[in-house]
C-alpha cells in the first residue's frame, strides 16, 4: 500500500493548495471503472520549466513596492514555496507594457550602433532580473523577444503599427541583438534564446513588425544565425513567437530549407486565437527535436472589468484598487497550459509576472491581468486566480520531468501525467464542470489504484 500526496483547490470553498492523502492499493480492488490508466513507462517529451515575463511594468511596479512585499513576491515566483519559476521573457526595446516606445539606438543612420546602449532597461527591467537571479541562487533562463525595430530600420518609420525591416537593414539589426546580448552578459545577464519578431503577422497600436514566412527565413538563416556565430554567442534562436493556429505552417516553412533547420531551436507560441493544440501536435511529429514554447498569454481587463476596479475600494478617495479576477480567469490558463502539454510543449512563459492596481502601466492603454496583482496605493498583493492554477502544476513537476502516457474515461476532464527526475508520478486534473466527478487511478506499471472523487470547478495534483 502507497500513499498519494492530494493538493486541490476548488471555487466552492475558494482554499488554494489544500493538502490531504488517499492510499492506493495493489490490484484494482474492484474499481475498474471510471479509470484513468498511467502509464509511466511511455514517456513523451521533456519539460523544461516555467516562468513570467519581465516587461518595464512589472518592473516598475515591483519597485513602488516596500521591501517586505518585494521579498513576498521574490519567494511567491522564484522561491521553494512559491511557483518555483526557472524560466522567463523579458523584451529588446519597448512594448506595449513600457512607459512609451524606445529603442536602444535611437539616432538615424546609426548603422555601426555606435551610440547603443542599454539605459532605458537600467532603472527598471535589468534590477528586477538581477533581483530575481541572486534570489534564485541559480540559473533562470531567458528569452528575449524585440517588439519592434527602431523606428530608422522599418519602412514606415514608426515603431507602432507595424510596417517591415528594411531588407538594406538585415545586417544592423541581427548586429542589434549580438549587440543586445553581449550588452546583457556585462550586466550578468545571460540571453539564453531569442525570438526574431513577437507576433510577427500582428499590425498593432503598439511597438510591432510583421515578417511573412519568407522573410523570417531569410532574416535567420542568411543575418541573425551568422552574427550570432561569428561573435561566438550561443544563444538559441526560436521562431515564430505567435499564435498557435499558423505555428506549424510557419515551422513547416522555415525548417524545410536545410540551412534554416540548423539554425532554429524551437518554435513559440502565444493563445490569443483559441486552442488549435493539433497545431502544437503536428509541430513535434514533423520537427520533434524542437522546442515548442509558449512565450505569452494573458485576460485583457474589458471596460466591464476596469469599471469595477475603478469602483472598488472606496477607502482609495476614487483611485483605481487591485480586484481579484473571478475562478474563470484560473480556468482559462489551466485549459491551454494542459492543453498545450499533451500536444508537446516543452517550456511554459506566462506574460507580465506583476502589475498595478490598473492592469498596467501600458502606454496604449491594453491594460491586462497577471497573476499577482500589485495594490501600489495599499501596498498589498492580489493573487489572481491563474497563480493558484499555474501553480498546481509549476511547484510539483520540476524541469526534466517528463509528460507520460494516461488514457481517460471521460471528457469531462482535462489531465496531465508526469514522470519527475525522482521518479514520482504526478497527476493534474482539472475539472470546469459544475459536477463531482469519481475517478479511479490506476498505473498499469505498478497494478496500483486509488479512488478519488474530483470537486466541481476544481484543480488537483497527485502525486505518487
Amino acid at each position: 500500500m502507497k500513499t498519494v500526496k492530494v493538493i486541490s483547490s476548488d471555487k466552492e470553498t475558494k482554499k488554494w493548495f489544500c493538502k490531504s492523502s488517499i492510499e492506493m492499493h495493489e490490484g484494482a480492488q474492484g474499481k475498474e471503472m471510471e479509470l484513468l490508466v498511467v502509464f509511466r513507462d511511455i514517456a513523451y517529451q521533456e519539460i523544461k520549466g516555467f516562468g513570467g515575463t519581465f516587461t518595464q511594468a512589472s518592473a516598475y511596479t515591483y519597485s513602488r513596492m516596500n521591501k517586505d512585499i518585494q521579498k513576498e513576491i521574490m519567494e511567491s515566483y522564484f522561491g521553494k514555496t512559491g511557483l518555483k519559476y526557472t524560466i522567463g521573457r523579458t523584451h529588446i526595446n519597448s512594448c506595449d507594457f513600457s512607459f512609451g516606445n524606445y529603442a536602444y539606438c535611437d539616432k538615424e543612420g546609426d548603422v555601426n550602433l555606435e551610440t547603443f546602449s542599454l539605459d532605458c532597461d537600467k532603472d527598471y527591467v535589468i534590477p528586477f532580473i538581477k533581483e530575481a537571479l541572486n534570489f534564485k541562487g541559480e540559473k533562470i533562463s531567458l528569452l528575449a523577444s524585440p517588439w519592434s525595430p527602431p523606428a530608422w530600420l522599418k519602412t514606415n518609420n514608426n515603431m507602432l503599427k507595424g510596417g517591415k525591416l528594411k531588407t538594406e537593414y538585415y545586417e544592423v539589426w541581427a548586429k542589434y541583438f549580438v549587440k543586445y546580448i553581449q550588452a546583457y552578459k556585462k550586466e550578468g545577464i545571460e540571453i539564453d534564446m531569442i525570438t526574431t519578431q513577437n507576433e510577427p503577422h500582428a499590425v498593432q497600436t503598439w511597438e510591432s513588425c510583421i515578417y511573412n514566412d519568407e522573410e523570417e527565413k531569410v532574416f535567420i538563416r542568411d543575418y541573425l544565425y551568422p552574427a550570432l556565430k561569428n561573435a561566438n554567442l550561443d544563444t538559441k534562436i526560436v521562431i515564430w513567437d505567435h499564435n498557435k493556429e499558423y505555428a506549424f505552417q510557419r515551422a513547416k516553412y522555415i525548417l524545410s530549407d536545410p540551412k534554416a533547420n540548423e539554425a532554429v531551436y524551437g518554435i513559440a507560441f502565444h493563445w490569443y486565437s483559441g486552442d488549435h493544440f493539433e497545431n502544437l501536435s503536428l509541430c513535434r511529429e514533423f520537427f520533434p527535436s524542437k522546442e515548442l514554447i509558449f512565450a505569452e498569454g494573458c485576460v485583457e481587463l474589458t471596460t466591464t472589468a476596469t469599471t469595477m476596479a475603478m469602483k472598488a475600494n472606496s477607502a482609495s478617495n476614487g483611485k483605481c484598487t487591485a480586484i481579484e479576477g473571478p475562478w474563470e480567469f484560473g480556468e482559462c490558463y489551466a485549459h491551454d497550459i494542459m492543453g498545450n502539454i499533451n500536444h508537446g510543449l516543452n517550456q511554459y512563459i506566462d506574460w507580465n509576472l506583476l502589475l498595478d492596481e490598473t492592469g498596467g502601466p501600458n502606454h496604449v492603454s491594453n491594460f491586462c491581468s497577471a497573476p499577482i496583482m500589485c495594490d501600489t496605493i495599499n501596498q498589498k498583493l492580489i493573487y489572481q486566480p491563474p497563480y493558484y492554477f499555474i501553480g498546481h502544476l509549476s511547484k510539483y513537476v520540476p524541469a526534466g520531468s517528463k509528460r507520460i502516457a494516461h488514457s481517460k474515461y471521460t471528457s469531462d476532464l482535462t489531465i496531465n501525467t508526469f514522470l519527475t527526475p525522482k521518479d514520482e508520478v504526478v497527476v493534474v486534473v482539472l475539472n470546469t464542470t459544475e459536477n463531482e466527478i469519481p475517478l479511479n487511478v490506476k498505473d498499469v506499471v505498478t497494478d496500483s489504484i486509488f479512488a478519488t472523487n474530483i470537486k466541481a470547478k476544481s484543480i488537483t495534483t497527485f502525486i505518487y
